[in-house]
Parts: structure tokens; C-alpha cells; sequence
């Protein structure tokens, strides 16, 4: 008999599956994903439930709140470590680097 609460295990790329790349500075404020804007709808397609990512060449430091963030608010992620989120997170994030160098993010969509 077949069960029909099956799901899909493995994630499903996103719609157009465009991968998002940022480079994050040191930018005041922060910089958020291409595309993002005021109201945060912009940034990823529609489809889109949850983005894996990761921090390459240096830590950043990330907010969801709106605020602003620096080496002293934040959650830190470190280079060369993967996370994923969900859309509504994603798109709220705005990132700085931790340091000197700038870092690299490559974000991927998927929707299960």
C-alpha cells in the first residue's frame, strides 16, 4: 500500500534555480541580496522556500532585524561553512565583513 505522506527527501531547485552571488564589503548598513528591497519580495522567486548558502574567503557578520550589522551585533558566520534559511530570513539579511577582506556568499534556491 502506498503512503501518502511520501515527500520529496532531496531538495528541489527553485524555479528559475538562479544562484544568487554577493559580495559583502564593508558597506554601512549592510548589503542584502541582489534584488531585495523595502518590502523583501524581490530577492528570490517565488517559489522559493528555504536557500542553502555559503561564506567563502572571510566571516561576515549577518542581521535579520533591520538593523545595521557591525563586529559587535550579529550572528557571526564563518568562512567556509554552509547554512541554510528560509526565504523570509534570507531576504531580511543584510551582511558586513568581520574584517579586512571581503567575503563572498553563493546562495542557491530551493523549494522542498
Amino acid at each position: 500500500m502506498a503512503n501518502s505522506f511520501v515527500t520529496n527527501l532531496y531538495p528541489v531547485p527553485s524555479g528559475t534555480g538562479n544562484d544568487h552571488r554577493l559580495t559583502v564589503d564593508a558597506t554601512a548598513g549592510g548589503v542584502l541580496f541582489s534584488g531585495a528591497n523595502d518590502d523583501n519580495t524581490s530577492a528570490f522567486d517565488s517559489l522559493t522556500k528555504y536557500i542553502a548558502m555559503d561564506v567563502q574567503d572571510a566571516d561576515v557578520f549577518m542581521t535579520f532585524d533591520g538593523s545595521a550589522p557591525t563586529t559587535s551585533n550579529g550572528h557571526k558566520l564563518f568562512a567556509g561553512r554552509s547554512y541554510t534559511f528560509s526565504k523570509e530570513a534570507a531576504v531580511k539579511a543584510k551582511f558586513i565583513r568581520s574584517g579586512g577582506t571581503s567575503a563572498k556568499i553563493h546562495a542557491s534556491q530551493f523549494t522542498n
